[in-house]
């Protein structure tokens, strides 16, 4: 089997990594930059010292901080169109996932001219997004490595992703300083969706031995650091997190990801389901189901979620390293199930025959008709074992309790 690998993004981390944006944004050859971000991190200090930073290394700089929850096409478009107004050269993005999505997909629109409906997909742009440089305030969505973006789509109810070798960010700052404001029931959320990266990497049907290298190594010290980096004030675990949240993301942007991510699409698109919530419930379940047909990755990745895996059989140890995130989850205060509200009961058919396009379909998952889909009707996705619409409606009914 062919393989490839391919990591160009720069990575910064650190105890002050923050304060080398305005020498990186040089060597970029940045001028005059837009800075993204969302109204609560532009009230915070180390955004204030970010741009101060900016400035005083001779860029001039405008700023968009009106992200939401999710990156919104309408906002992308019209950020493009500004962007190539003022012509401006970069694009730095300052928060979470849904502000590094944004504002690499206006990159991508501002040099590509076509709306971002038009973008997604694999490789559906011809033109090197606009310099990017990512400082991550979550551990996390793991954006920052990524050569994806994800998007909403407000007028046709889907999420879309976009992205290839074009689009990745030039570089990116890890300082556990943007850590240090955020609340517990906050944090839980991105750090439950970098675990989740590392281990559908791990359970891909195109892993190779570099992605599974680091993704293993992602899941191992995520779930080390997890705990302390959310429930204490601890600097160190912080770093900890940041970097293996990083690397969960180079390993399943190589890798891609998984029947969790699939299924939660149309949760997310449909009944405004949080990405985090929905791929998160949805981990133990899909992971326990891919395992059963890679005997030989169930003990590396118990081991790497801490279990005894002495006196286990394969089957005791998946049970097990499923129970070992539901522990996590309990400890960082993240739900195990979906609540009737989240996941009506009388749409799961619906959802689980609206997860059919996958994860990496784009625009053309807009054409697609679920009710055309059976019980055989297979999930597009990578991920090591083919799942039936009838058993990701089996797993939601799982997820219901």
């Amino acid at each position: 089997m062919i393989t490839s690998f391919y990591m160009p993004t720069r990575i910064v981390a650190g105890q002050g990594a923050l304060g080398t944006i305005g020498t990186l944004a040089r060597d970029l050859k940045m001028t005059r930059v837009l800075v993204v971000s969302d109204p609560v991190i532009s009230a915070q200090g180390f955004h204030s010292e970010a741009l101060a930073a900016l400035s005083e290394a001779g860029l001039a700089v405008s700023r968009f901080d009106g992200c939401g929850i999710d990156a919104r096409c309408s906002h992308i478009d019209e950020q493009g169109e500004r962007v190539r107004r003022e012509e401006l050269d970069g694009v730095i993005c300052i928060g979470g996932g849904s502000v590094m999505c944004t504002g690499k997909g206006i990159a991508i629109v501002a040099t590509n001219r076509k709306p971002m409906r038009d973008c997604t997909g694999v490789g559906q742009f011809d033109t090197k997004a606009l310099p990017m440089i990512m400082v991550p305030t979550t551990a996390g969505s793991g954006s920052e490595v990524s050569q994806w973006t994800i998007v909403k789509d407000e007028e046709r109810h889907l999420k879309l992703l976009g992205g290839g070798p074009l689009s990745f960010p030039d570089a990116t700052l890890l300082d556990p300083a943007t850590l240090r404001s955020l609340p517990m029931h906050v944090a839980a959320l991105p750090a439950v969706d970098a675990l989740t990266h590392g281990v559908e990497a791990y359970l891909s049907g195109i892993a190779s031995p570099l992605t599974d290298a680091v993704a293993l190594a992602a899941v191992r010290h995520q779930h080390a650091s997890l705990r302390a980096s959310i429930n204490a004030d601890d600097d160190r675990a912080r770093e900890e997190n940041l970097m293996a949240s990083c690397m969960a993301n180079v390993a399943c942007g190589n890798a891609r990801l998984g029947h969790a991510h699939a299924l939660s699409l149309p949760l997310e698109g449909h009944l405004d389901l949080p990405h985090p919530y929905g791929v998160g419930v949805l981990l133990p379940h899909t992971m326990a189901f891919n395992l059963a047909v890679l005997p030989a990755k169930v003990k590396p990745l118990a081991e790497a979620l801490d279990v005894e895996t002495v006196g286990l059989t394969r089957a005791e140890m998946i049970e097990a390293s499923a129970e070992a995130i539901r522990a996590l989850y309990a400890d960082i205060g993240f739900p195990e199930m979906f609540t009737p509200e989240q996941l009506p009961r009388d749409r799961v058919r619906e959802m689980a025959t609206r997860a059919v396009p996958g994860l990496y379909a784009g625009i053309a998952a807009a054409s697609y008709d679920p009710s055309t889909a059976t019980d055989h009707t297979v999930i597009a996705c990578p991920s090591a074992r083919r799942m039936t619409v009838r058993q990701a409606e089996e797993i939601f009914e799982r997820c219901l309790g």
